[in-house]
């Protein structure tokens, strides 16, 4: 089984972590952890380099700190830091190419607001998946 375990590093991501930690300790699974820098709709070029290096590094910590929750049941893992605008868009073509079998994520993250429910990264992943 391939699990893709998409974080921005949030609360509701680190519950979707360790649900995908314990599966793939009781299933053996093959897990990979996705994070996306988040470029609001400029190219590379049009971001300085402390820009990008601020927001690759955001997408960075978030990773790491999924990772550490892998690294102490001594389960590895890949990693995968993307670039993107919406970030579903990266989750789903990662997924789609891959041929991951499950993706396991928070269903609100940092960029959505508390308490209006489902976010808007998670309901597009869903549905078109």
């Amino acid at each position: 089984m391939k699990i893709l375990v998409p974080t921005d590093g949030s609360d509701y991501a680190m519950k979707a972590v360790n649900k995908a930690a314990e599966m793939a300790e009781k299933e053996k699974a093959e897990v990979t952890i996705m994070s996306v820098a988040l470029y609001a709709g400029l190219s590379d070029i049009e971001y300085p380099g402390d820009i990008r290096a601020k927001l690759d590094s955001e997408a960075q910590k978030a990773i790491n700190k999924a990772k550490e929750v892998f690294d102490k049941k001594g389960i590895s893992v890949k990693t995968v830091l993307e670039r993107g605008v919406f970030p579903a868009d990266n989750v789903i073509r990662k997924a789609k190419e891959d041929k991951f079998d499950l993706i396991i994520m928070g269903h609100r993250g940092t960029g959505e607001f508390p308490g209006t429910g489902i976010g808007s990264t998670a309901t597009k992943i869903v549905s078109l998946t």
